[in-house]
């Protein structure tokens, strides 16, 4: 058949074919990550104020929460875009580089039923300080808490000294970190001269 006198509908039915397999293939991989995230229900966060600027930066990042009963052990699960520390109720946790692995650091005493807060400084180079975190209580089915809203920022650091109730800011919610080279910062180094 010759392309004159090929159906017009035959080219748009091939189109929709092609475009509902892509749909679907997308969908596919999104569930699949989805369904291997350590990290389910977290958001990355950050400060885009700052990340935008492009400079270097140290962002604390803080959540209070209550626990309703004690949690005989519990872990901190994170991923951080730069250089970190996190601290459990003031009490160093642990500190590292940015990794692309989420890392899992045990909290070392029972956690008392309660008022409690995390806090997590993270620098970075360029200002794109992001942290995605999870604290997962022993025999819980999902994590007790999680970044997202509700979490609190800043850059400033006599503030970080003082806990969730010395930030100022809400954190801005990622659906990524923001490190490709579309970025903010990335944007900003390629145009300093």
């Amino acid at each position: 058949m010759s392309a004159s006198t090929r159906q017009p509908g035959a080219a748009r039915s091939a189109f929709l074919i092609a475009v509902l397999a892509l749909t679907l293939s997308a969908v596919a991989a999104a569930v699949r990550e989805r369904v291997g995230d350590d990290l389910s229900g977290a958001w990355w966060i950050g400060h885009y104020p700052v990340a935008r600027n492009g400079e270097e930066a140290t962002i604390a990042f803080a959540a209070r929460f209550s626990l309703a009963s004690a949690a005989p052990k519990a872990t901190l699960r994170l991923k951080a875009s730069g250089r970190y520390e996190a601290f459990f109720d003031g009490a160093p946790v642990g500190a590292g580089p940015a990794s692309g692995a989420v890392v899992e650091w045990p909290l070392r005493h029972p956690i008392a039923a309660g008022e409690h807060e995390i806090l997590v400084r993270v620098s970075h180079p360029e200002g794109s300080a992001a942290l995605r975190l999870a604290l997962v209580c022993a025999g819980a089915r999902k994590p007790d808490v999680v970044t997202g809203p509700g979490w609190r920022v800043d850059d400033d650091v006599n503030r970080m000294k003082k806990g969730f109730g010395g930030l100022r800011y809400p954190a801005t919610l990622w659906a990524r970190p923001p490190l490709s080279v579309f970025s903010a910062s990335s944007a900003s180094s390629a145009t300093r001269s």
